[in-house]
């Protein structure tokens, strides 16, 4: 499929060049003529537009996006076809993939990856309370914006949830998704639900954390085999920096049984946001290898059986020195291994001196540092922007204040950089509280809002300031323009009324009157027709048509050579003109007291 630049689709988006290529579509930047801004145009891909499943596989994406509004998924603007050429129209997202941030930047900073996984599931979270499982959770579908922000986007298998909170495929056992990080159920081409997202999510987390799938393998098949009869690596097996809660929440969501996963999003979500608060989180620290699921829910992965070799019964018996020593061996070494065990005893343990830790928030990096230090604590410092703090100065700490720890554990110290400049987000379409959440990820604040007519729903943002992709700095405002929908107002009925009166009823009511006249019998001036008719609902501002009565057309008759006085009688009482006698000059052909000429011609209406 070829779709060159400043091609029109929907005879309002024009292409400006190619982002991406996929499986299904190819992704262009491109301009929205009517609202002035850039957008992501979606265009199925020329040889699937013919395959009704693929495009019935892409209107159900436009449907699932659509009816998703969240600061956390990608905003769907639009949809249609154009000569069999199916496409969709997305919020544009200036940025990367988490696939992009991991293969060039490595694993993630724990806090960090937390932070992307916990907007994440928030995305995830409102699409379950829609009754949708995403079913292709992977780095590639989770983009980072240019300030940060975390957005879900290709919602292009998702499927709604059937009554019973399951979704399968129409055909019984297809597998669909991504084999890195596909859910023990969808490997086995069983139901799934949004535990099954939950599972993906905890894949992409240990990915971040690790720089690397969880399992990797030659082909999908192998890779799916392994979602279905491994455990994990532990990330922090992979990468020390990852503290054991953080380990706890990406093994239980990533537990093969969905019953020992978090219920949906939106639990994962609230355990993530306990851990980055330096809370106790819900999950339980590893102890030991989970079961696995084997092809059937509940199976238990089978232990190594033992050999044992049949022996001839008329086998002579062999000689039993050779247990004799066995055994004297076995009991020296049981008593080596008790002495060793019994002089462990009486050796004193280590003393463990229990630490509180200090508050110092509100102290300079290097004050704070000292302090920690100075109580035997270890110290790792990182900076984040923020405008209320200001530069070099802490204000944060994990863990918090009063908290009892062993000395020489770490506490994290957040450090202000001061504001630091932020991209302001795209509001348009997003009603009032979802544009307040988006600028207050961004880092910024919601100014003045004022209202404007629009026929887009009432409440929605039709315009802001400053724009999106805007820097800002952190904490500024951005004002928004919100729908006050269309006010309708009732067509007064005017039929009857002189024109004056009536073009004043039309303008009383907020509407803009436009008078044409029409020959009638009616008298002349009065309304005689209306368009709309009364009553009819219109916009405030619209156009009515007052059709005003004028007196009916005639051919002027040919009065040359009449008596003067009795043609003025007949054009006065006859056709209600005024008339008017005038002599004449000029010689005249007729008799004296006849018509010698007339102004208006004979024949003229």
């Amino acid at each position: 499929m070829n779709t060159p630049a400043d091609e029109l689709y929907g005879n309002r988006y024009r292409v400006i060049g190619l982002l991406g290529t996929g499986g299904m579509a190819r992704v262009y930047r491109a301009r929205d003529e009517l609202l002035g801004r850039e957008v992501a145009l979606k265009v199925l891909n020329e040889r699937l537009s013919s395959d009704r499943s693929f495009v019935e596989r892409f209107r159900r994406e436009a449907q699932n996006a659509a009816s998703l509004n969240h600061p956390n998924i990608v905003a769907l603007y639009d949809y249609g076809d154009e000569d069999d050429r199916y496409f969709i129209v997305m919020e544009l997202i200036e940025g990367r993939s988490l696939n992009e941030v991991i293969t060039e930047d490595g694993a993630l900073m724990p806090e960090r990856a937390a932070e992307i996984a916990r907007d994440t599931a928030k995305g995830l979270g409102r699409a379950h309370e829609a009754g949708i499982v995403h079913r292709d959770i992977k780095p590639h579908n989770i983009m980072i914006t240019g300030n940060g922000q975390t957005k879900v986007t290709d919602f292009g298998i998702a499927r709604a949830l059937g009554g019973n909170g399951e979704a399968t495929m129409t055909q019984t056992g297809m597998v669909i998704g991504t084999a890195a990080y596909l859910s023990p159920e969808q490997a086995q081409g069983n139901p799934v639900d949004a535990r099954s997202d939950v599972y993906s999510l905890g894949c992409v987390l240990h990915e971040a954390l690790t720089g690397d799938a969880p399992f990797a393998g030659d082909t999908p098949l192998s890779i799916a085999y392994k979602h279905v009869r491994e455990n994990p690596e532990r990330a922090s097996a992979v990468n020390s920096d990852v503290p054991d809660a953080l380990d706890a929440i990406v093994m239980k969501a990533m537990s093969k049984n969905p019953d020992n996963r978090y219920a949906d999003a939106g639990e994962l979500e609230d355990d993530l946001d306990r851990y980055l608060a330096g809370q106790r989180v819900d999950a339980t620290p590893f102890l030991g290898a989970t079961n696995v699921m084997g092809a059937g829910a509940g199976t238990q992965v089978m232990r190594e059986t033992e050999v044992y070799e049949d022996y001839p019964d008329e086998e002579p018996p062999k000689s039993n020195t050779g247990k004799y020593i066995l055994i004297a061996l076995l009991l020296l070494g049981l008593l080596a291994l008790g002495a060793f065990l019994l002089s462990g005893l009486f050796e004193p343990e280590p003393e463990v001196v229990d630490v509180e830790v200090p508050d110092v928030t509100g102290l300079s990096e290097q004050e704070a540092t000292r302090q920690l230090e100075d109580a035997g604590l270890e110290v790792r410092s990182r900076n984040r922007s923020n405008p209320n703090i200001d530069e070099g100065e802490v204000f944060n700490q994990n863990p918090q204040a009063g908290a009892t720890v062993e000395e020489g554990d770490e506490v994290t110290i957040t450090v202000s950089s001061g504001p630091g400049e932020v991209t302001v987000p795209n509001l348009l379409g997003l009603p009032e509280s979802d544009a307040q959440a988006a600028l207050e990820n961004a880092g910024l604040v919601l100014g003045r809002t004022r209202s404007a007519e629009s026929e887009q729903p009432e409440g929605t943002v039709i315009d802001q300031n400053p724009a999106s992709g805007e820097q800002l700095n952190e904490g500024e405002e951005v004002d928004v323009t919100l729908s006050s929908g269309i006010t309708l107002v009732q067509v007064p009925g005017v039929i009857g009324l002189s024109e004056e009166d009536a073009v004043a009823a039309v303008e009383g009511e907020g509407l803009t009157p436009e008078v044409v006249t029409e020959p009638s019998e009616e008298d002349e001036g009065t309304v005689i027709a209306q368009d709309p008719e009364e009553g009819a609902e219109v916009q405030e501002g619209d156009t009515v048509r007052i059709v005003v009565a004028e007196a009916p057309q005639f051919e002027m008759p040919d009065v040359r050579g009449e008596d003067a006085d009795a043609a003025e009688d007949f054009l006065e009482e006859e056709l209600d003109l005024d008339v008017s006698q005038e002599g004449t000059p000029e010689p005249c052909p007729q008799a004296p007291d006849t018509v010698c000429d007339q102004s208006v011609a004979p024949g003229d209406a």
